[in-house]
C-alpha cells in the first residue's frame, strides 16, 4: 500500500494489486460516510492531540469513507455460465506492439520490485525479450498519484506501440443521496494550435458531459453501427473532431468525490495541459449482467501509436486526482490550478431541474454563506440570515403585492352583485360574460394582473432551486451541523447535524432503504413542519376567492392549496436539511412580515386609482396618417373661439 490511514502522515491509503499493476482501493484517512462518524473521529484525534485519553475509539472501519474499489468484469463463458474477474482501478489492460495485442492484466504477468513499484517483460515465442515496461506509482500531498509508465525497446529494430489501461470507472452513489447524479466529464484545449496553453473557462464550455455512464452503455446495447460506437466512445466526440480538440483531462464524480486523469504540470505550471500524447480516445462498457444492480461502468482509455527507437524509452506519464469536489484544493493548489480543474465542480441538479439551475447564482450564495459563515462559524445561522437579506429585500415588493390583493379583494367585493347580474344575463355565454368582466374591470380600474401576491414567492423560486443545488453538491456543507452542533449536545441527537441530508429528528438508519421515489436514511421531521407552516402561511397570504370565479376553480383552488401543504413536504422529505431549513424559516419569516403589513394596511387608501384616459393612437400608415391630420385641423377651425370677459372695477 501508498500511504496510511493516519491524517496526521497521509490524507488517504492506496491498497495495491499485481492484477494489471492497478489499485486495489482508496480510502481517506479522516472523510467518513457518517456525521456522527465524522463527529467521533474527530473527538478522538482532538483528544490525542492534546496528550488525553480518548473516551471514545475511532469508528468502526465500515463507516470509513472510500472512494472505491476494485470492480468485477463480468461476461458470460459459451455454456452460458456468468463469470467474473476483479479489475483494479486503473490497471493495464493491455499493449499493443506491431498491431499484436499482448495482454497483461494477468496478476502473473507482474512482479513489485520496490513500495508502488511494478515490472514486466515481453518475449516472443523464443523468449526473446521485445519489451521491458515499469509503472511507478507515487503518492503525491493533495490527493493526487502520479503514473510513471515506461515502454523500453529491447529490440534492435523500431516498434510501434500502443498502450491501454483502464480509466476512472463510476464512483459508489453517495450514501445520504437524495437523487443519483454521477458524471463523467471531459476537459479539452479548445485553441491548441495558437494557445496551446489555454483551456478556456468560459461558462464551462470547455467540458463535455456525459451524464451516468451505465444509462449510456445500456442504451448502446440496443443499438449497432456507428450510432452503438458513438455511444460507446467518449472521446474525441465529433464536435472535437470537427472543430480539432485536444483532451485536457477526464474524470468520473459523484455527489462529493472524483476520480481524474490529467497530464503532468509540475508545481511552477510546467509541461503541457494537453493529454492528447497519453490518451487519444476513451471508450466505456458496463459488462455483467444487468439484472445486477451493482453493476457500474468501465471505461478504457487508449494512447496514440507511437515508434519507440531501439534501446529507447516512452513515457505514457499521467496524473489522477482522487480526491473531493473541493473549491481550496482544485482551484488553489497545482497542478488542478493550471489545469482549471475546478471545473469539475458543478452546483446543477440536471433533468428538468438544469434549465433553472443557475450556477452564477449557486456560486453566488455559496459565496455569500461562505463570508458569513468565516464570520460566526456556523452554516445553519448563516443560511438563517440569507432568508432575512433576502426577504428583506423583496420586502417593498411583498408590500405591495399585499397591498394589491386587499385592493382587489374590497373592489370584487362591490363588484360582487354587478358580477352576479351578469352571469346570469350571460350564463349560456361565458366568452361574452368573460369580455363583459374585464370591461367592468378596467372601468372601476382593476387590473388582476397586478394582484399577485404569490409574485414574491416565485421570485424566490430560483433562489430555491440554486440554493437546492448548491447545498447537496458544495463539499464544504458535508457533514456540516447547524447552530454549532447544540442538538448534538444531548446524547448525540442527529437532529440537523449534517445540512446536506435530512434532518434525521428522531434517529438515522444504519443502512438507507429506498421507498417508492425516497432514500430514506431516518426519520424526518422539518418537511412536516414545514407543510404546518405552509398551511398557516396560506391563511395571511393566500388571495380570497374571486367573485368572478365558478365553483370549479374555487375547488380547484382549494386542491392547490392541499398539494401545496401536503405534496411539497412529501417532495421535500429526503431533501438536505439546509433547503428545508431555509424554506422553513423564509415562510416563517413571511407570516410575521404579512402580519406586519397588515396591522399597517388599515391607513393604506384601498380605492383603486382612476384608469387614465388612453392618448388616441395615430395609424402607423403615412397617407393614413396624413387624413387624420387633415381631419383634427378641419376640426379645430370649426370650433368657436374662446370668449374673454373683461374684470369689471367695483
Amino acid at each position: 500500500s501508498l500511504g496510511s490511514l493516519e491524517p496526521r502522515d497521509h490524507r488517504m491509503q492506496v491498497q495495491l494489486s499485481r492484477r494489471g499493476a492497478g489499485i486495489k482501493s482508496i480510502a481517506y484517512s479522516n472523510i467518513w460516510e457518517t456525521a456522527f462518524a465524522k463527529r467521533q473521529a474527530d473527538a478522538f484525534y482532538e483528544a490525542v492531540a492534546a496528550g488525553r485519553t480518548p473516551s471514545d475509539p475511532l469508528p468502526d472501519e465500515r463507516w470509513r469513507y472510500i472512494l472505491q474499489t476494485e470492480q468485477p468484469y463480468g461476461w458470460q463463458d459459451p455454456a452460458g455460465i456468468w463469470r467474473s474477474i476483479a479489475v483494479p482501478l486503473l490497471a493495464v489492460y493491455r499493449v499493443e506492439i506491431n498491431g499484436e495485442p499482448v495482454p497483461l492484466l494477468k496478476e502473473s504477468v507482474w512482479s513489485q520490485t520496490a513500495p508502488g513499484r511494478f515490472e514486466t517483460q515481453v518475449v516472443d515465442e523464443d523468449a526473446t525479450p521485445i519489451l521491458h515496461i515499469t509503472r511507478q506509482l507515487i503518492l503525491g500531498s493533495n490527493y493526487d498519484i502520479t503514473f510513471q509508465q515506461r515502454l523500453t525497446n529491447l529490440t534492435e529494430r523500431s516498434l510501434e506501440v500502443r498502450w491501454v489501461q483502464y480509466g476512472p470507472p463510476e464512483l459508489r452513489m453517495d450514501r445520504a443521496r437524495y437523487i443519483d447524479r454521477r458524471r463523467d466529464r471531459i476537459a479539452f484545449l479548445q485553441y491548441p494550435v495558437s494557445y496551446p496553453d489555454i483551456i478556456n473557462t468560459n461558462d464551462n464550455d470547455y467540458l463535455f458531459e456525459h451524464g451516468p455512464l451505465l444509462k449510456r452503455t445500456d442504451k448502446a446495447a440496443n443499438t449497432t453501427g456507428a450510432a452503438r460506437d458513438e455511444l460507446l466512445r467518449l472521446w474525441p466526440t465529433q464536435e472535437s473532431l470537427n472543430e480539432n480538440y485536444e483532451l485536457a483531462w477526464f474524470a468520473a464524480t459523484n455527489r462529493y468525490f472524483a476520480l481524474a486523469v490529467h497530464p503532468i504540470v509540475d508545481a511552477q505550471s510546467g509541461g503541457t495541459r494537453s493529454l492528447e500524447n497519453i490518451v487519444s480516445e476513451i471508450r466505456t462498457e458496463a459488462p455483467g449482467d444487468k439484472k445486477d444492480k451493482d453493476r457500474i461502468a468501465f471505461t478504457t482509455l487508449y494512447s496514440p501509436k507511437r515508434a519507440i527507437a531501439p534501446g529507447e524509452e516512452a513515457a505514457f506519464d499521467l496524473g489522477v486526482y482522487a480526491g473531493p469536489l473541493d473549491r481550496e484544493i482544485l482551484g488553489k493548489e497545482e497542478p488542478f490550478k493550471s489545469l482549471h480543474m475546478q471545473g469539475l465542480i458543478l452546483y446543477q441538479m440536471s433533468s428538468f431541474c438544469a434549465i433553472c439551475t443557475f450556477q452564477w447564482l449557486a456560486k453566488g450564495l455559496l459565496w455569500f454563506l461562505s463570508g458569513v459563515h468565516f464570520v460566526i462559524r456556523d452554516w445553519g445561522l448563516a443560511i438563517i440570515l440569507l432568508v432575512v437579506v433576502v426577504r428583506t429585500l423583496l420586502h417593498p415588493l411583498t408590500k405591495k403585492a399585499q397591498v394589491n390583493m386587499q385592493r382587489f379583494g374590497k373592489v370584487m367585493g362591490d363588484l360582487k352583485p354587478e358580477i352576479e347580474k351578469l352571469q346570469k344575463k350571460y350564463k349560456d355565454e361565458p366568452k361574452k360574460l368573460q369580455q363583459e368582466q374585464m370591461r367592468m374591470m378596467r372601468e372601476r380600474g382593476v387590473n388582476p394582473f397586478q394582484m399577485l401576491g404569490c409574485l414574491p414567492m416565485f421570485l424566490q423560486m430560483p433562489i430555491w432551486v440554486a440554493l437546492y443545488a448548491m447545498l447537496y453538491f458544495a463539499f464544504e456543507l458535508r457533514h456540516e451541523p447547524a447552530l454549532w452542533g447544540f442538538f448534538q449536545l444531548f446524547w448525540n441527537w442527529p437532529f440537523l447535524a449534517d445540512l446536506s441530508s435530512a434532518d434525521h429528528f428522531f434517529w438515522e438508519f444504519d443502512e438507507p432503504f429506498n421507498f417508492l421515489m425516497w432514500n430514506v436514511t431516518g426519520i424526518n421531521f422539518m418537511p412536516i413542519l414545514m407543510g404546518l407552516v405552509f398551511f398557516f402561511q396560506q391563511k395571511y397570504m393566500a388571495p380570497p376567492p374571486s367573485p368572478s370565479m365558478t365553483k370549479e376553480q374555487i375547488q380547484q383552488q382549494k386542491i392547490m392549496k392541499v398539494m401545496m401543504v401536503v405534496l411539497f413536504p412529501l417532495m421535500l422529505y429526503s431533501a438536505p436539511s439546509g433547503l428545508t431549513l431555509y424554506i422553513f424559516t423564509s415562510s416563517l419569516f413571511g407570516i410575521i412580515e404579512s402580519r406586519h403589513i397588515r396591522k399597517h394596511i388599515k391607513d393604506v387608501d384601498l380605492t383603486p386609482p382612476k384608469p387614465k384616459p388612453q392618448a388616441k393612437r395615430k395609424p402607423k400608415d403615412p397617407q393614413a396618417r396624413a387624413f387624420a391630420d387633415a381631419i383634427d385641423r378641419a376640426k379645430a377651425k370649426r370650433r368657436p373661439p374662446a370668449k374673454h370677459f373683461k374684470k369689471r372695477k367695483g
